[in-house]
């Protein structure tokens, strides 16, 4: 893992995780105050020294919102990545480890919801639930639910093969028991690579919610929010708008590199399980 770590792809990874982690964790201590403070006569600001990413209609500091921001976008985003690993993983291994005609019906249901486009999932959620944050992580992490639960699928089901789960069968061992004890611990590893993976997508698409104004509403604020009102004013003051989509972009990629870092490091670690044992006898 050391070795790993001072690669390029490490040394990205530990900055831009750094940055992220400070801002979600001392972000609002440090810039609440400034996030909030109005200044009605220098509201729409451009950028400037004093205010890089320029002021809001209130006179509000946007780099210091954007900061601020960033706890509200995180834990949203790793609340809706929960529900659906949550999720896709009872799905797919229940799917896994049932008799074959329901094992059937259950991947017939998978691939029926994987058919639709995951925005378009979220979007007709977020109805059912409404235009609220709690809303939108509910819709953002079951819009997810199928495509954990195929890959859960897929991956519970080459373990389920094998000849310890079925000796485990054979003495009784219960279809629960089998799957925490035996399949689960053995799609870990997959697993983690693919939820870092699936962090990413799930922040973009937050931000996408909130941007339509399907998300975070006023008086609180996430990036998508803060996009959509920078949005208004792009071509007068970019970086209104720039600035949060800076945030969420260097986020995203921070999300995408934690995934393949821990994607290298698996592999690493399944090539030293079949090197032989070259010691001495």
């Amino acid at each position: 893992m050391r070795s790993t770590l001072r690669t390029p792809l490490g040394i990205a990874l530990a900055v831009g995780l750094s940055l992220v982690l400070a801002a979600t964790v001392f972000g609002p201590a440090l810039f609440g105050d400034a996030a909030t403070a109005r200044d009605i006569a220098g509201r729409q600001a451009p950028a400037s020294l004093a205010h890089p990413f320029g002021t809001d209609d209130l006179g509000r500091d946007l780099f210091a919102r954007t900061v601020v921001a960033t706890r509200t976008s995180i834990l949203l985003t790793l609340g809706a990545t929960v529900v659906s690993v949550a999720g896709g993983v009872a799905l797919g291994v229940v799917t896994a480890v049932l008799p074959r005609p329901a094992r059937r019906v259950l991947s017939a249901l998978i691939d029926i919801l994987l058919s639709f486009p995951w925005l378009l999932l979220a979007l007709f959620f977020s109805v059912i639930w409404g235009t609220t944050a709690t809303g939108a992580v509910l819709a953002i992490g079951f819009a997810g639910i199928p495509v954990f639960a195929r890959l859960v699928s897929t991956l519970a089901s080459s373990v389920a093969n094998a000849d310890y789960v079925h000796a485990a069968r054979m003495l009784g061992a219960s279809p629960w028991r089998r799957a925490t004890r035996h399949v689960l611990p053995n799609i870990t590893p997959p697993m983690l690579v693919n939820t870092a993976a699936h962090a990413s997508v799930t922040l973009l698409s937050f931000a996408a919610l909130s941007f339509l104004g399907l998300g975070v509403q006023a008086p609180e604020y996430d990036w998508g929010r803060l996009l959509n009102e920078g949005a208004k004013r792009i071509y007068v003051a970019p970086m209104a708008a720039i600035g949060p989509g800076i945030a969420i972009v260097t986020t995203g990629v921070v999300f995408a590199l934690l995934g393949e870092l821990l994607s290298e490091e698996r592999t690493r670690a399944v090539r030293a399980a079949r090197e032989p044992d070259a010691r001495p006898a």
